[in-house]
């Protein structure tokens, strides 16, 4: 057989090298060879295929996941579990903002829901990586809008860091965690999840709508009803003053005011998860 590297005379049928031009054996000149053709590239993966999934289908997960939301917290045992993982994201949104202002802390979760998040006293070390690791943000991302979102962090940042608004900005960060956990998963859903799977995306639509309902209700509730209000002065974790009521007594504000602003807010997740995801313009791939 006759290597890949050997080219045979048309004449004689000896081997010869592919780079000679003419036959080691009986000496004729080979005809000018083209080169050979250069091997196509990779197909490119595409995060999205052209085709674009409609408004209509992005709906039915959102309906299908406030179905399941309903369930989950009508049923025992699930609203257990809502409970718990409610308190586990409002822990993790205190501690962010709490470590983001240089201020270590560590959640405290019970299985029945109760939860608190303890901050330490502000490291002045830990406040300066911070607000580096803001700053190289801001310069990697300088070619983009990158900049002028961790740009204008930097520049807040001292504001938020070394002022009473780090207080207020800790009160709030339980709730604001829970929310940004259901617009994230709310995306999720809306985007096609992580691997388009429908199970996936209706679970990450369940979770979304469980911890955005949950949030409405409540704020709702303080807004509206003076027995809600009555049962929140008495209902903090570990026997702890609950979160609105001190935010409203830093402000100087009333819990009314403070529930409503935070009603807001979490009205506004939803839209906001929908315009992000692009449903209907962005290709959702299918498996």
């Amino acid at each position: 057989m006759i290597a890949a590297t050997k080219v045979p005379c048309p004449d004689c049928g000896h081997a010869n090298p592919r780079a000679r031009a003419d036959c080691q054996w009986c000496g004729a000149f080979f005809e000018e060879r083209a080169p050979a053709a250069a091997p196509a590239p990779p197909p490119r993966l595409l995060r999205h295929p052209p085709a674009c999934e409609p408004r209509v289908t992005s709906a039915k997960y959102l309906v299908g996941g406030a179905v399941l939301a309903l369930v989950f917290a009508l049923l025992p045992f699930p609203a257990f579990m809502g409970c718990f993982l409610s308190s586990l994201f409002h822990g993790t949104g205190h501690c962010a903002f709490a470590w983001a202002a240089g201020c270590p802390a560590f959640p405290a979760i019970r299985l029945d829901g109760h939860a608190v998040a303890i901050h330490g006293e502000q490291s002045g070390p830990l406040c300066v990586v911070v607000w580096a690791v803001i700053a190289g943000m801001a310069w990697r991302t300088r070619q983009g809008r990158g900049l002028w979102i961790f740009g204008g962090l930097a520049l807040l940042y001292p504001l938020f860091a070394f002022t009473g608004l780090r207080e207020i900005v800790f009160l709030v960060g339980g709730h604001v965690g829970e929310l940004a956990f259901a617009g994230f998963f709310l995306h999720r859903a809306l985007a096609g999840g992580w691997w388009g799977a429908r199970g996936e995306r209706l679970a990450h639509a369940a979770l979304g709508c469980y911890l955005l309902g949950s949030n409405i209700l409540l704020t709702g509730g303080l807004v509206l009803d003076e027995a809600a209000r009555a049962r929140y002065h008495g209902s903090g974790s570990f026997g702890l003053t609950n979160d609105y009521l001190r935010l409203a007594g830093s402000t100087g504000g009333s819990l009314e005011a403070v529930a409503f602003c935070m009603l807001l807010a979490s009205l506004a997740v939803l839209p906001a998860a929908w315009l992000l995801s692009r449903p209907g313009r962005v290709g959702i791939a299918r498996r």
